[in-house]
Parts: structure tokens; sequence; C-alpha cells
């Protein structure tokens, strides 16, 4: 399974590493802006980057925090822990006629 690309983590990381957020403390120091008043600026989150990218349906971004959820969980398990999570997960799953279609499209794309 391919992992989920999220600009904002890519932004974090590329941006941390490129000395970013301390250039930009820095800049508010010099600004007269406290350590406090820094600390909240750089802890708000933006939100979403791209316009457009939010007309998401209530139940898909549900499904998206629950994925992120489990892959929290993934964290630490075994490989065994990891496999009988994962079946208990797909058997619940796949007991909806609309689960098992798309499994079914799913598997079929991938010829197997």
């Amino acid at each position: 399974m391919a992992k989920e690309f999220n600009i904002q983590d890519w932004q974090k990381k590329h941006l941390n590493e490129q000395g970013f957020d301390s250039r930009f403390k820095d800049a508010m120091g010099g600004a007269g802006f406290s350590d406090e008043e820094q600390d909240d600026i750089m802890s708000r989150d933006i939100g979403s980057p791209f316009p457009g990218t939010d007309d998401v349906s209530p139940f898909a971004a549900k499904a998206r925090d629950y994925i992120e959820t489990f892959r929290k969980e993934y964290r630490d398990m075994s490989d065994d822990g990891i496999d009988e999570f994962s079946v208990e997960i797909i058997n619940h799953l796949l007991d909806n006629t609309a689960a098992q279609a798309a499994a079914k499209i799913y598997f079929g794309k991938k010829g197997l």
C-alpha cells in the first residue's frame, strides 16, 4: 500500500531542514515579539494550503482520521500483531456490500 502524501508533513520537515523556523523566529524576535507570542504564532495550523482540497465528504474525512489512528497503533505493534490487527479490521469492513464491491474492483485492477 502506497503511503499517502501529506503536504503539511512535507512542509514541516523540509522547511525545518532549511532553517526556516529559526530564521523566522529570529526575525520575529528582532521585530519585538516575545517568546510566548512567537510560540503562539509558530504553533498555529494554517489549514489546507491548497484551495479546493477541503471538499471531502464528512464520511471520507472520518475514515482518514481512523486511518491515521491505525497508523499510530501500528508503530507499537510487532509484524505478527499488525497482521492480526489488519485481518480483523478487514473482516469487519468487508461485512458491507459496497466495501466488497470496492475490494473486487481493487483486486481486479491488480490482476488478483
